[in-house]
């Protein structure tokens, strides 16, 4: 990979309200901010070249002093979320420059996302049009109404999304601004594209990149974030 195509918009407005004042991306694993992990792994990608972070009011002054090692290598934008998801994306797509090709979705919250999975999910988006990181369902899914069981749904065609999820910037650009005319509301931007009739091609994910969304969570995410760290160490001292 000779150029850095790319630009990565990092979700981090949320207040999730359970992880106290500081917030869910503020959060510590491994005796470092959620969101610090996520920067590390997208300052370490071939393809990346500028970042934006979404923020809110309630974490900017912290995440700017947060980004000052990281902004050394990468330019970091930040600007303020809005509302709900979709509002934060279209927010912070908007201040990527016009030459980026390639616009990567990451959630902050999914601190275990590696260097690798975004420079995947972006050479793939820029190759066709949109490409998310996902991995097998291999729980048995259950199809209910009320309490009782109405049916079991095949897991072999089942894929559970993660971000990073990567989209060509000018694609998902026209459908933000269309669900918005429309009011059409999506949970994350692969469904978005699908309404907008384009295909998202499928890049493998990781069981190991898991979304932070309870406080009991960071128990997991901590300890992988740890036997991460000693292998790398194990690795660079052989």
């Amino acid at each position: 990979m000779t150029d850095r195509f790319a630009g990565v918009v990092v979700v981090a407005a949320g207040r999730g309200e359970r992880f106290g004042d500081r917030g869910k991306v503020l959060a510590e694993a491994a005796g470092r901010p959620l969101l610090a992990w996520s920067l590390d792994a997208i300052a370490r990608t071939e393809s990346v070249r500028e970042i934006v972070i979404v923020c809110g009011d309630h974490n900017r002054v912290e995440i700017e002093r947060l980004i000052v090692p990281f902004a050394a290598n990468l330019p970091i934008l930040l600007c303020t979320g809005g509302a709900e998801r979709q509002d934060s994306v279209r927010a912070g797509l908007g201040r990527l420059p016009e030459d980026i090709e390639v616009a990567v979705i990451h959630d902050a919250a999914r601190p275990l996302a590696t260097a690798a999975m975004f420079d995947d999910v972006a050479v793939a988006a820029r190759d066709s049009v949109a490409a998310i990181a996902a991995i097998p369902v291999t729980d048995t899914i259950k199809e209910a109404e009320g309490s009782r069981v109405a049916g079991s749904i095949p897991r072999e065609r089942l894929r559970a999304a993660q971000t990073p999820q990567a989209f060509r910037r000018d694609v998902l650009a026209r459908a933000l601004d269309r669900a918005e005319r429309e009011g059409a509301r999506f949970t994350d931007e692969a469904g978005l594209m699908g309404w907008a009739g384009h295909a998202v091609v499928l890049r493998p994910g990781a069981p190991s990149n898991l979304k932070v969304t309870v406080p009991e969570d960071m128990v997991l995410v901590d300890a992988l974030l740890r036997h991460r760290m000693a292998e790398e160490t194990a690795h660079v001292s052989t």
